[in-house]
């Protein structure tokens, strides 16, 4: 599901996606994906909430992780947010600045488990929330 409220130049949450434990579903123990948002051109990422909706759980997976970036840099806006089960929400690593004055840029989530493989998950969800302006 792709979210399209336009931010301004005052800074406004944005919920940028939801995403379950079948987008990530992968035969390995990292996947990366879009998030389905394309920052506007101009804008300016100044707060992430990862906050799971559903506990991230199933087969051998011991930790499983949600990591909120773009293509250059996966751990940008938030760092390894833990979405397993007896989860709790870690303090977002926010770097803000432009990413281009140009052009949209993708915005990407990262899960990573350990011990088992992504596609082992039989539960989860998450909600990813940016704080977003626009200087015009």
């Amino acid at each position: 599901m792709a979210y399209t409220t336009t931010p301004t130049s005052n800074p406004q949450w944005i919920k940028v996606a939801t995403k379950t434990f079948t987008d990530f579903s992968t035969a390995g123990a990292t996947n990366t994906i879009a998030s389905g948002y394309l920052l506007p051109a101009n804008g300016v990422i100044t707060g992430c909430q990862v906050i799971p909706t559903v506990a991230f759980s199933g087969g051998t997976i011991a930790t499983y992780t949600i990591s909120v970036g773009i293509a250059s840099s996966h751990l940008k806006y938030a760092i390894a947010t833990n979405v397993f089960t007896g989860f709790s929400l870690s303090t977002p690593n926010v770097l803000p600045g432009i990413e281009s004055t140009s052009a949209t840029t993708s915005i990407t989530l990262t899960a990573t488990a350990t011990v088992g493989l992504l596609n082992a998950s039989t539960a989860g969800s998450v909600d990813i929330w940016l704080l977003v302006s626009v200087l015009s």
